[in-house]
């Protein structure tokens, strides 16, 4: 071992008797200031403890909800495979629309139109949610001094309606509402909103996840919707050619029920309205058969929303049980104190050693 090695073995022993030296200095002054740090303890705990008794309590309504945004990739095939055999090209029905993915699904909870729909919802027919609202918040007489009251028929709301939804929707965004995924693996969907009132909490949450979905759902199957009205006209309408041809035809032979069979220019009319029954046939036959292909590809097209959990009654709350109020004000106040005499007796060391 060579010189070098011992005097550095010899140096980090004497760091390490420092610390130790230090960490022991350190535990006797704290010990010596036990009553400031009782004392100190105290106050802060007490204050603590004040705050979370005379605090209002928050309640949380939360729904919680599976969410499949795409459809099955397996049977959108075997549904193509048949259209294919069947002649019929269906890929705008079962074509799965990227504009709905989840991350858009939670911007379509924060957005303005979303909110502005559910404020203006009643709750079981009786005052607007925005009514509702401003009492909680403790605007609604100065809404009502404003000229602004949300109890008219909704064809009546003005510009000054406007400007205060706004201005609640952004307080609600900022401060009571909450979507999110709990797991970044799991097309799992949380919408949570925290008010003061519980049963506004409540009504609130199951009022917005009611318009979100269902401006969700209306939105995800309009295209397939609308093929299959249309699919569905066009049946009605080739089945009254059709019926209209068959009556046509069973009218002409019973007017000519003895009609020669070797003048063949007598029995031109009867082949036409065969060919018409057959030709209305065939195209009623085909369009039948893409109503059908159409309904499959409707049903498959409609997502899934499974809720999992929804708000009950009573809600969860932020309120703190007192024994527990008087533990963590007494923890932290203990730290608070410790650790600002901690840095008081870092501040005297360093000044000290200024020469």
């Amino acid at each position: 071992m060579g010189p070098s090695s011992k005097y550095n073995i010899e140096e980090d022993r004497i760091s390490l008797g420092l610390m130790l030296k230090n960490v022991q200095k350190w535990i006797e002054s704290m010990l010596r200031a036990w009553k400031v740090i009782l004392v100190g303890s105290f106050i802060i705990g007490g204050v603590y403890f004040s705050y979370q008794m005379l605090k209002k309590t928050s309640y949380r309504a939360e729904t919680t909800f599976v969410l499949q945004t795409e459809g099955s990739s397996g049977f959108g095939g075997q549904l193509s495979s048949l259209a294919n055999l069947a002649g019929v090209n269906i890929g705008s029905l079962t074509e799965s629309s990227g504009v709905f993915q989840i991350d858009n699904i939670i911007e379509l909870y924060r957005s303005y139109r979303m909110l502005k729909e559910t404020l203006l919802s009643r709750v079981e027919d009786s005052e607007r949610l925005i009514t509702l609202y401003g009492r909680e918040a403790k605007q609604l007489q100065k809404w009502q001094n404003a000229g602004v009251n949300f109890e008219i028929p909704e064809d009546k709301l003005i510009v000054r309606h406007d400007s205060v939804l706004k201005e609640v929707v952004e307080k609600i965004l900022e401060n009571n509402l909450v979507v999110g995924k709990p797991s970044r693996k799991l097309s799992i969907l949380s919408v949570a909103y925290t008010s003061r009132d519980e049963g506004f909490a409540k009504a609130f949450n199951e009022s917005l996840v009611e318009h979100v979905n269902d401006f969700y759902l209306e939105t995800k199957t309009k295209r397939t919707k609308e093929n299959l009205r249309v699919l569905r006209i066009q049946a009605d309408s080739v089945k009254k050619v059709l019926d209209k041809a068959l009556f046509d035809l069973a009218s002409y032979q019973e007017e000519n029920a003895n009609l020669n069979a070797i003048r063949s220019k007598a029995r031109l009319p009867i082949q036409k309205l065969q060919i018409d029954v057959q030709s209305a046939g065939i195209v009623y036959q085909e369009i039948v058969k893409n109503l059908e292909i159409a309904k499959v590809a409707h049903r498959n097209n409609q997502p899934l929303i499974q809720t999992i959990d929804e708000p009950t009654f009573p809600l969860a709350d932020d309120e703190m049980k007192w024994y527990k109020a008087i533990v963590f004000g007494l923890f932290i106040g203990g730290g608070l104190m410790i650790f600002s005499l901690s840095v008081r007796s870092i501040y005297v060391s360093a000044l000290k050693e200024i020469p």
